[in-house]
C-alpha cells in the first residue's frame, strides 16, 4: 500500500540526478533528463550519461521508461538491457539533440525491444480511434513532439482569459506507469514570497510552446476556491489525489483504461460542463464544519478585525483635524507676525512724531524768546495738533497690543487643543497596537493548535525504525533543560559489523566549544524525531571537561574510540554483547574475538574524580594559602551541584 515512505509519485527534480545500475550492481551513470510527450502527458523516455561505462562517457542515450526499475529507498534505477544492447547502442551529443519525433523515438524503442506506448491500443478502442489518437507527429524543431522536464518548468501559467495566475513549479511522475501525475502550479505570492502550490492534472493544461506558457482551461472561480497544500506536504499517493482529479472535473487515469488521449490541449472530463458546473456549485455551498474552538476563534478575529479598522478610521480622523488645527495655528502665527510688523512700524512713526515734536518745541522757546507772537500761536497749533495725533497712535499702538495679546491668546488655546488631539492619537494607536499583539497572540495560539494537532497525527504514526544518514545530519541536539547545544556534524560507521560508533557533534559556540568537533556515543542520545532533535544525556560538567578533536583529525581506530566510551559511562559496545544506556532494548552476540576487556570499567564520574584528584596534588604543590581557598570553594560548589543532581 502506498504511503509517504513508499509514495506512487515523485517530482521530475527528485529523480534527476539518480545513479543508473545493472542487474550486477555496477553503476553505469546517472539520470540527466526526463522527456515529457506533450500529447499524452507521459514519461516518454530517460535521458542517460553513463559517465565512461563503455568508453561512452562523452554521449547522452535515451533509455525507454519501461527499461528501468526504481529502487526508490537506494536513489538508484536498475536498467534491464543486455550489456552488448548497450555497447552498440547510438547516442547523440550532449550539445546536440536529435529531432525527437514519434518515429525517432520509436526507432529507439524498437532498438531495446519494447514497443512504443502510443502503439499498445486501449481498452475498448477501434482501429481508427488509435489511428486519430496517434494522430501525426512533427519533425521540427519548432514544434516538437518532447521537450525536458527541465525546460518546462519555471513555464508560465495563465487562465483563458490571458491573465497571469503563476508558474510551472514541478512534474510529479507516476511511477507505476511513468504517466506525469499532476503538475504543481504556484500561485497567490507576492514578488515569489508566501506562494501556495496547487496539484492539477495534466489534462486541464493547453501548451503554447512558443511563449513559454500553459493555458489553465478552468473557471477562475473553481481555481480560487481550489484546495491547495504547502511545501512540505506534497500529494504522494493515489489516493490523495482522486479528490484533486474530481474537483476538477476529471476522473483519475488510472481508474479507468482509456486515458487522456489527445494531447495537452485536450482533457475528457468523466461529466458535461454544466454537470461539473453545477456539481461544485453543491460542493460550494455544504457549510464547512469546524469545531466550536475554531468557530469561536474566527469570530474573535473577526470582531478584532473590525475594531482595527475602526481605530484606523479614527485614527485617520484624528490625523485630519490635527492637519486642520495646524493650519489654523499656522494663519494665526502670520497673523500675529502681521501684526507685530505693524506694530513696530506704529512705535517707529511715534519715535519720529516724538523726534518733531521736540523739534517744535524748540522752536516754540526760540520764538518766544524773540516776542514773534505769531510764531507762538502757530507753533502752539502745530504742537497741540501733533499731539492730538500722538494720542491718536498711542490708542492706536494700545489697540495693536490688545489684539496681539488676544491673538497669542488664541494660538496658546490652539497648541493646547493639538496637544490633546496628539495625546489622543497616541492613546488609539496604543490601544490599536495592544488589540494588533492581541491578534497576534491569537494567530499563534492557532497555529500552536494546529501543530498540536499536527504532532499528535503524526505521533499517531508508527515510529520509524530506520532514518537515513542525511535525514539525521544538522538536526539539532538539546540538554534536558531543552537548551540547544549545536547540531550533529556526520555519523561514524564501524566497518566490520555496520554500527554506528559515534556521532560527530559541533556544539555551535555551547562552553565555548565553537571550534572543536566531540565524537558522543550513540547510546548517550534520545531521538525526538517530531521535532528533528536528539536529546544529550550526559551531564553539563562532564561535556565542559570533555576531549574533542579538530576537523583535521578524527578519532578512527577502537583504540581511539575506547577512551571516549569510557569516560562518558558507557562500556564499549564491541566488548560486551549489551551496551550500558542504550535507548532501544537491542543485544548482540558477545564479540571476544577482537578486544579483550583487561580491567574494570571507569564511570564517568569515576574517571572526573581520578583526573580531579591528579590536578589537585599538582596544585598543592605551588598554590599560595590564597589560591588554596579559592579552590576549596569552588569544589564545594561543584560537590553541592552534583549532589543535588544525583541524589
Amino acid at each position: 500500500m502506498a504511503d509517504r515512505n513508499n509514495p506512487d509519485f515523485l517530482s521530475a527534480s527528485t529523480l534527476k540526478g539518480d545513479k543508473v545500475i545493472n542487474a550486477a550492481g555496477e553503476d553505469l551513470g546517472k539520470i540527466e533528463e526526463l522527456m515529457i510527450d506533450l500529447r499524452d502527458g507521459r514519461l516518454a523516455f530517460a535521458v542517460l550519461s553513463f559517465g565512461g561505462f563503455l568508453g561512452l562517457g562523452d554521449k547522452l542515450f535515451a533509455i525507454p521508461w519501461q527499461a528501468l526499475t526504481l529502487r526508490l529507498h537506494d536513489h538508484a534505477f536498475v536498467l534491464d538491457i543486455p550489456k552488448e544492447n548497450l555497447e552498440k547502442a547510438e547516442g547523440f551529443d550532449k550539445d546536440n539533440w536529435p529531432i525527437t519525433s514519434r518515429e525517432w523515438v520509436s526507432t529507439v524503442y524498437g532498438y531495446y525491444g519494447y514497443q512504443p506506448y502510443w502503439q499498445i491500443g486501449m481498452p475498448g478502442e477501434t482501429e481508427s480511434e488509435r489511428m486519430a489518437r496517434m494522430g501525426s507527429t512533427s519533425t521540427d524543431r519548432e514544434n516538437p513532439d518532447f521537450l525536458s522536464a527541465g525546460t518546462l518548468k519555471g513555464d508560465k501559467v495563465v487562465n483563458t482569459a490571458g491573465e497571469d495566475i503563476g508558474k510551472i513549479e514541478e512534474f510529479m511522475i507516476d511511477l507505476q506507469d511513468g504517466k506525469v501525475g499532476y503538475v504543481v502550479v504556484s500561485h497567490g505570492g507576492i514578488l515569489g514570497l508566501g506562494d501556495k502550490l496547487f496539484a492539477i492534472p495534466w489534462q486541464a493544461f493547453t501548451l503554447k510552446i512558443h511563449e513559454h506558457a500553459f493555458v489553465l482551461n478552468v473557471s477562475k472561480e473553481t481555481f480560487d476556491n481550489a484546495e491547495g497544500f504547502d511545501k512540505d506536504n506534497w500529494p504522494l499517493t493515489r489516493e490523495e489525489l482522486s479528490r484533486t482529479y474530481s474537483y476538477y472535473g476529471y476522473q483519475p487515469y488510472w481508474q479507468t483504461g482509456m486515458a487522456a488521449q489527445a494531447g495537452v490541449s485536450a482533457a475528457m472530463p468523466v461529466e458535461s460542463e454544466p454537470e461539473r458546473m453545477a456539481r461544485m456549485e453543491r460542493e460550494r455551498q455544504v457549510p464547512l464544519v469546524g469545531t466550536e474552538e475554531e468557530r469561536k476563534t474566527q469570530q474573535e478575529r473577526e470582531r478584532l478585525e473590525e475594531l482595527r479598522r475602526t481605530q484606523e478610521e479614527k485614527i485617520s480622523q484624528l490625523e485630519k483635524q490635527r492637519m486642520e488645527s495646524e493650519k489654523q495655528v499656522e494663519t494665526e502665527r502670520e497673523r500675529l507676525a502681521r501684526l507685530e510688523r505693524e506694530r513696530i512700524e506704529t512705535e517707529r512713526q511715534a519715535q519720529a512724531e516724538k523726534q518733531r515734536l521736540a523739534q517744535l518745541e524748540k522752536e516754540l522757546q526760540e520764538a518766544r524768546r524773540q516776542e514773534k507772537m505769531e510764531s507762538v500761536t502757530r507753533l502752539e497749533e502745530e504742537l497741540r495738533s501733533v499731539q492730538v495725533q500722538e494720542g491718536t497712535r498711542r490708542d492706536r499702538l494700545a489697540q495693536l497690543e490688545r489684539e496681539c495679546t488676544e491673538a497669542q491668546r488664541q494660538a496658546e488655546t490652539e497648541r493646547q487643543r493639538l496637544a490633546q488631539l496628539e495625546r489622543e492619537r497616541v492613546e488609539v494607536e496604543s490601544q490599536a497596537e495592544k488589540e494588533r499583539e492581541r491578534l497576534a497572540q491569537l494567530e499563534r495560539e492557532r497555529a500552536e493548535a494546529e501543530t498540536l494537532i499536527q504532532t499528535k497525527v503524526m505521533a499517531g504514526r508508527e515510529m520509524p525504525d530506520f532514518l537515513s544518514a542525511s535525514t539525521i545530519k544538522t538536526d539539532r541536539v538539546v540538554n534536558a533543560a531543552g537548551e540547544d547545544l549545536g547540531r550533529i556534524e556526520e555519523l561514524m560507521i564501524d566497518l566490520e559489523n555496520g554500527k554506528i560508533a559515534y556521532a560527530v557533534l559541533s556544539f555551535g559556540g555551547f562552553l565555548g566549544m565553537a571550534d572543536k568537533f566531540f565524537a558522543i556515543p550513540w547510546q548517550a542520545f534520545t531521538l525526538r524525531p517530531h521535532e528533528h532533535a536528539f536529546l544529550l544525556d550526559i551531564p553539563r560538567d562532564v561535556l565542559e571537561r570533555a576531549e574533542g578533536f579538530d576537523k583535521n583529525n578524527w578519532p578512527l581506530t577502537r583504540e581511539e574510540l575506547s577512551r571516549t566510551y569510557i569516560y562518558y559511562g558507557y562500556q564499549p559496545y564491541w566488548q560486551t554483547g549489551v551496551a550500558a544506556g542504550m535507548p532501544r532494548e537491542t543485544t548482540q552476540p558477545q564479540r571476544t574475538a577482537r578486544t579483550e576487556r583487561t580491567g574494570p570499567l571507569e564511570t564517568a564520574e569515576e574517571v572526573i574524580a581520578r583526573q580531579e584528584k591528579e590536578r589537585i596534588e599538582q596544585l598543592e604543590k605551588t598554590e599560595t594559602d590564597e589560591e588554596r581557598l579559592e579552590r576549596l570553594e569552588r569544589e564545594k560548589a561543584v560537590a553541592e551541584r552534583r549532589e543535588r543532581k544525583y541524589h
